[in-house]
C-alpha cells in the first residue's frame, strides 16, 4: 500500500512541474509594424526599408496571425494580405532530436528564430542565408 502513495505522489509531483518548452504568449501578441527586411545570401546582404509602409503583423491570442497593408508592388513578401496559422515557443530548427531548443515563431511552416530587443522584434530565417523581418510594436 505503501508503495501505491509514494507511487500516486510522485505522479501528482511530476505533473504538477512546468514544462521548460512552456512559455507565456505575451511578448508576441498584438499588432507589429514591419519597419525592415534584410536578405542574406551567399555572397551579398540586401535590404528594404518598409518604414514608411503600414504592413501590419497582428499575432492573436488564438494562434491565427493577421498580415494586412501588403500592396501588389510588395512582391519580395513572403506573406501577403490574409490570415496564418503560428506558433510561438521552443523548438528545433531541424529535424534531429538533438537540436537545441530555441525561441521560434513557426508561420504556416517556415519556422523563424525569435529575439526582441529594444522593443524590435526580430525574425530571422538567415540561419539558412534567408530573410531577417524587423518590427516595432504598434501602439493599440
Amino acid at each position: 500500500m505503501k508503495k501505491v502513495v509514494i507511487l500516486i505522489i510522485m505522479v501528482v509531483t511530476l505533473s504538477a512541474c512546468p514544462r521548460e518548452d512552456t512559455i507565456s504568449i505575451d511578448p508576441i501578441i498584438g499588432k507589429w509594424k514591419l519597419i525592415e527586411i534584410r536578405f542574406s545570401g551567399f555572397e551579398r546582404i540586401s535590404s528594404i526599408d518598409c518604414s514608411d509602409k503600414n504592413i501590419i503583423y497582428n499575432f492573436k491570442t488564438d494562434d491565427i496571425l493577421n498580415v494586412s497593408g501588403v500592396s501588389a508592388n510588395d512582391k519580395y513578401l513572403r506573406y501577403s494580405n490574409g490570415e496564418y496559422k503560428y506558433f510561438f515557443g521552443k523548438g528545433r530548427l531541424g529535424g534531429g532530436g538533438s537540436d537545441p531548443k530555441i525561441l521560434l515563431v513557426e508561420i504556416e511552416t517556415t519556422k523563424w528564430t525569435y529575439k526582441l530587443t529594444d522593443g524590435k522584434m526580430v525574425l530571422s530565417t538567415s540561419y539558412l542565408d534567408g530573410e531577417t523581418l524587423i518590427f516595432e510594436k504598434k501602439q493599440q
